[in-house]
């Protein structure tokens, strides 16, 4: 009876079951969904503001601190590569004025922390590492152990050479530089009368921080 094909189920054959017509639907609204996600997405995006902040600081590298694993190839004399960590004080431009400086806490607006892998061999001696560095604004106390602001740095670093500059990139930071992308560059200024833990005796350098971020506002 025409009654009976009239209400028969769409065949296979048509491309369109009633399964595949229900899972048309799921997929449809699915993609919907992640259409309106993503205007909202767009639109959240485009409605944060950044302001630029650009900053100078000085860092002692405390030598004493100096931590370092045991040498990827202990075999080879000629290859430096291990990973390290140290720490130092932060200063505001123009505290750092030349060899022989005294690294204290007196004077300082934080704390930096370095860790990272030497990459010294015989073939290349300069740069000396890549490393992460975390610069922490305020003092770190027994009553408040996680200063807010904090700002975070990745690249290569390490010369002897004064005329030189490591770019680094800013991946993140927290507080007044929550948001924070850009730029740092780092400059060695001075050394101070710290001297490494590491056998040599060698005096631990000062860099000159070159900020350039944009932050969220």
């Amino acid at each position: 009876m025409g009654t009976d094909n009239e209400s028969a189920p769409i065949t296979s054959g048509t491309g369109s079951t009633r399964r595949g017509l229900i899972g048309g639907v799921v997929l449809g609204s699915a993609a919907l969904g992640a259409g309106a996600a993503g205007g909202l997405v767009t639109r959240a995006a485009s409605s944060t503001s950044f302001k630029r902040k650009r900053l100078t600081i000085e860092v002692a590298c405390l030598g004493e601190l100096w931590r370092e694993a045991t040498k990827s190839n202990p075999a080879n004399d000629g290859d430096f590569r291990t990973s390290f960590g140290v720490e130092g004080w932060i200063y505001p431009q123009g505290t750092i004025l030349g060899d022989g400086f005294i690294p204290t806490e007196q004077g300082s607006i934080g704390r930096w922390f370095c860790r990272g892998f030497i990459i010294i061999d015989s073939v290349r001696s300069e740069p000396h590492a890549t490393s992460h560095q975390d610069l922490y604004f305020g003092s770190i106390r027994p009553d408040r152990l996680f200063p807010a602001s904090m700002l975070s740095t990745s690249g290569l670093e390490g010369t002897t050479d004064r005329t030189q500059t490591s770019v680094r990139a800013v991946i993140g930071g927290t507080g007044e530089f929550l948001g924070a992308t850009g730029q740092v560059g780092q400059t060695v200024i001075a050394t101070n009368t710290s001297l490494f833990a590491d056998g040599t005796d060698d005096p631990a350098p000062c860099f000159r921080l070159d900020i350039d971020v944009r932050v969220l506002e």
